[in-house]
């Protein structure tokens, strides 16, 4: 992340250091630590980590987040202190944005939560919205999640972006959104 860290130990445990202003440690505080502290016993396969949350994923597919509400979807009204179930299933990998979050699904499905004022989630709705959105059934095989954009790569090899491009960052030969 920005200002924290997230390590995945190999008994599957899921530890966190750094800022914690917002609650991305998961510990229950908002005590900036220097010193890793265990937050998930085991379980874990994968981490995404931003400025403001922090996500994983579980062996048993579902997505948990804790930190800054605007990247973890509608669920959330507030900061998450302690790691929150987000999403019961079905979840393959997970990245996150400043203030969203994208993740495929096992069916290569690619869904988003978060923030949306740039169309970082692949929708022309450009209001502030935290629902959880599907971006496309197409098979997704990666992704990533940048400041106010996002980018994500097809199986067929296609790259597709959305989002703001006020420094060119989605490559399409222009600056605009």
């Amino acid at each position: 992340g920005i200002y924290h860290s997230l390590i995945i130990k190999e008994d599957g445990s899921l530890w966190s250091v750094g800022g914690n202003h917002n609650g991305q440690l998961g510990d229950g505080t908002k005590t900036n630590r220097s010193v890793y502290n265990m937050v998930v016993p085991g379980g874990v396969r994968s981490t995404a980590a931003t400025g403001y949350h922090s996500l994983f994923v579980k062996e048993d597919g579902s997505l948990w987040g804790f930190g800054n509400y605007r990247g973890l979807g509608e669920q959330v009204a507030k900061h998450l202190l302690y790691p929150t179930r987000l999403v019961p299933s079905g979840v393959k990998k997970v990245v996150s944005g400043v203030y969203h979050t994208l993740f495929i699904k096992t069916d290569g499905s690619l869904w988003g939560m978060g923030d949306n004022t740039y169309g970082q989630l692949g929708s022309e709705n450009l209001s502030s919205n935290l629902k959880l959105s599907k971006i496309t059934d197409e098979p997704v095989v990666s992704m990533a999640g940048g400041y106010k954009h996002s980018a994500f790569v097809k199986e067929d090899g296609s790259l597709w972006t959305m989002g703001s491009n006020t420094y060119g960052q989605l490559g399409d030969g222009t600056n605009a959104d």
